[in-house]
């Protein structure tokens, strides 16, 4: 038999022979063609005028920041939003165009001279801020726009509507800057649509003491994932998609409404395996016990991965087209599995984390369900150190 050099090694364990090869067999696969879908099925579901802006913020849900920006701008987005400046500054260095609104505000207000530097579209609420704008563009002698947000229920950011009207009188008779947008944000479009009715009732009333009364132009918008779906009427100028845009849902039976493709798997390859016979203690705690001769392979993927301890002795991950059970606590860097029903398993097979591999499927959702929280959080915590590989 051939001895296999180091450098025939390292390509059996590249997870593609198109991407370079990196060394700690764990990584996330984005698919831009289900990118690519999703915004398509969203489009179609809008009327022909509206607007959409893809959210990519949090590193773009943990998908990868700067390649869905790119494919968001290559599919026609009107905007971008960034939940901050460094968001916005890393798709301006990645050579991203398209407008890019910083949704969570700017503070301290000094960072407004950041946001004008790097042409980012900065959501002001305060009298102070749109002060703080004003005697920028005087300096600078440009016209600097901004978007308005009014709080209508959510409690977190936006003038409260009371001093909306006031905010929005300054706005119209200050020449200098340019309000080029107003939004709101809906709390519970996924659970309440009672509540979420009276947000956009709130929130048509003042947009439209806006345009009819005090004459300004701007994009109005509202809607995100859950209300795009659930109610036309959110929709407004322009939506605000999120979650959906990368095939996971916001909520319960999302699909009677638009079929959707997951846009990331998480991936690893099995790095040892050993036969263990029956009453064997696996991990930390010894909280796993063998009932049985077994074998127990090892994954290079932890918690420090945001592969939750949670999971521990509870998730499943697909090995050969199989479903195999944790085996004991997930730790730092290595988890085990119980792989003795599966044949001919060896070392350096792929295993999936979340994603479809032979008949069987891993949901972000079903993670979520174990670990009692959304499948949001569970992308989101895909740690920086796992490679973002784009197909």
């Amino acid at each position: 038999m051939k001895k296999q050099t180091l450098a025939e090694s390292a390509k059996f364990f590249s997870p593609s022979k198109r991407q370079t090869v990196f060394y700690r067999q764990n990584w996330v696969e984005i698919d831009k063609s289900d990118f690519l879908f999703n915004f398509k099925k969203i489009k179609e579901y809008l009327a022909k005028d509206t607007k959409i802006m893809p959210v990519i913020k949090a590193n773009a849900y943990g998908h990868g920041g700067t390649a869905i920006a790119k494919e968001a701008q290559n599919a026609g987005a009107s905007y971008i939003a960034v939940s901050s400046l460094e968001e916005g500054i890393e798709f301006r260095n990645a050579g991203i165009k398209t407008n890019i609104l910083v949704l969570d505000g700017v503070f301290p207000i000094e960072n407004l001279q950041a946001a004008v530097a790097h042409n980012l579209t900065p959501v002001l609420s305060k009298m102070s801020a749109l002060a703080a704008l004003e005697d920028l563009a005087i300096k600078l002698n440009k016209k600097l726009s901004f978007h308005f947000e009014v709080d209508t229920g959510m409690g977190r950011l936006g003038a409260q509507l009371e001093a909306s009207y006031a905010i929005l009188q300054k706005i119209a008779q200050t020449q200098e800057i340019m309000m080029t947008g107003m939004f709101t944000h809906f709390a519970v479009a996924d659970t309440d649509p009672v509540f979420t009715r009276t947000q956009r009732e709130v929130f048509s009333k003042i947009v439209k003491y806006a345009r009819a009364s005090l004459g300004l132009k701007f994009i109005a918008h509202a809607a995100n994932s859950a209300a795009l779906f659930k109610d036309k009427r959110t929709h407004f100028d322009m939506v605000r998609p999120g979650i959906t845009l990368y095939g996971l849902s916001p909520f319960k039976y999302a699909e009677r409404f638009v079929t959707l493709k997951p846009v990331l798997s998480w991936k690893t390859r099995i790095i040892a395996i050993k036969r263990v016979p029956a009453g064997f203690c696996v991990s930390y705690g010894r909280t796993f016990v063998t009932s049985r001769e077994s074998l127990i392979a090892t994954l290079p993927v932890g918690y420090a991965d945001g592969y939750s301890r949670l999971l521990s002795n509870k998730g499943d991950v697909l090995v050969r087209g199989k479903r195999c059970p944790i085996a004991g606590r997930v730790t730092m860097d290595m988890t085990m599995i119980d792989v003795t029903g599966v044949k001919g398993v060896s070392r350096g097979d792929e295993v999936v984390l979340i994603g479809v591999q032979g008949k069987e499927q891993i949901k972000a959702d079903e993670l979520a369900k174990i670990q009692d929280t959304i499948s949001y959080e569970i992308t989101c915590s895909i740690s920086q150190r796992v490679p973002r590989i784009v197909v």
